[in-house]
């Protein structure tokens, strides 16, 4: 059986998918992946992968559709950044927009001739592509929010892509959902254990070395620097100054000169491990995205989260009301959060719980196994 992997370019949206992806794989299925930009890191799974938007990024494709549309780009900033409900449209469109990617995702299922199309939550390149093709498709979560809940606003936020490949919604048979149900308030279809999957990388000699101080790990994922910069680890940065705890910076590979100096107990690490990181960490300390945000609670780690907008907000809101984490803005986290995160027993055990939970969840061979069943009917 041939399986598309039709995921948003973005790598926080395709990440979470590689281990279903090589569960497949395992199982003697072929696998391809239609994506993009940072997200064509995939390859480094030893998976094929379509690139369906050449030279391109999340943040510069954003970038690009506000230039063309100014009128979207004032009601964006209208609208309450705070709440998913009020910016799920943008989320929906602003990539969407891109006509030569949305052509692409359909292209490439139209030469793969694949039997049912995997997408990523809210991408609407799947959804169109496995409409075209006429096979099922199947949603697999990223975090906390679901396609399922605007699946017919986005066929009309997007009337225009479907109308120019007459095409319609395909059948989403099932959502595979990587979100702890106790965090997430229920599940929302297929339960699937998430296995934290951030890339390769060498592990550092520095992380082998016991600083005799907690380590907090402190990072804002691969996409959200590109649009709000770094300013929102000035505060960490003071705090850290006068905590008794090694901050190890997790930026990746961006530019960082715009960061204050850093005081003696922090260092910037490149790409690092993530899971590894988290192994031999106390705490984190993030933006709020979802593969961090479910790394942490994976891990068993209690976590601050510092969420700017959206869906973020409501990772943080869910994490906080579960007592995994704390929910702060980054302009208002103090020496008595950073105490919390080291030493509060009540949001170790939740989060002690949750990884508990994320643990029984079905494994990726399970779930690949269900959904050929599925799909040969």
């Amino acid at each position: 059986m041939r399986i598309l992997f039709a995921t948003t370019p973005g790598i926080g949206h395709s990440f979470p998918t590689v281990p279903l992806a090589w569960a497949l794989r395992l199982a003697g299925h072929e696998v391809l992946y239609a994506t993009g930009g940072d997200a064509l890191a995939i390859r480094d799974a030893g998976l094929p992968v379509e690139d369906v938007c050449p030279g391109q990024t999340v943040v510069s494709m954003v970038q690009e559709t506000f230039a063309a549309r100014p009128d979207l780009a004032a009601d964006y900033a209208e609208v309450d950044h705070s709440s998913f409900e009020s910016t799920q449209r943008f989320y929906a469109v602003l990539l969407n927009q891109q006509t030569a990617m949305m052509d692409r995702y359909v292209s490439v299922a139209q030469e793969w001739k694949p039997d049912a199309v995997v997408f990523s939550s809210l991408g609407i390149g799947g959804l169109l592509a496995a409409g075209k093709v006429g096979v099922p498709a199947f949603e697999h979560g990223y975090g906390f929010v679901h396609t399922g809940r605007y699946t017919r606003d986005l066929r009309e936020w997007n009337a225009e892509c479907f109308e120019r490949h007459d095409a319609e919604l395909p059948e989403v048979l099932h959502t595979i959902d990587i979100a702890p149900p106790s965090v997430a308030g229920g599940s929302a279809g297929w339960p699937l254990r998430h296995l934290p999957y951030n890339g390769g990388g060498v592990v550092p000699e520095w992380l082998h070395t016991p600083s005799g101080r907690p380590r907090i790990t402190v990072t804002l994922g691969t996409t959200a620097p590109g649009f709000g910069g770094l300013g929102p680890l000035d505060r960490v940065i003071e705090l850290a100054a006068g905590t008794d705890a090694e901050f190890v910076l997790a930026l990746g590979d961006i530019d960082t000169s715009s960061l204050p100096k850093l005081p003696d107990n922090a260092r910037l690490a490149g790409w690092v491990p993530l899971g590894l990181l988290l192994d031999k960490s106390a705490g984190l300390i993030h933006h709020g995205g979802s593969g961090t945000t479910l790394a942490a609670l994976e891990a068993g780690l209690p976590q601050i989260l510092m969420p700017d907008q959206g869906e973020r907000a409501e990772s943080a809101e869910r994490v906080a009301a579960r007592g995994a984490g704390l929910n702060v803005r980054h302009d208002e986290i103090s020496e008595e959060h950073i105490a919390a995160l080291l030493n509060d027993d009540a949001l170790r055990k939740s989060a002690t719980e949750v990884r508990e939970e994320i643990h029984a969840m079905p494994l990726p061979a399970a779930v690949a196994e269900r959904l050929v069943t599925t799909v040969k009917g």
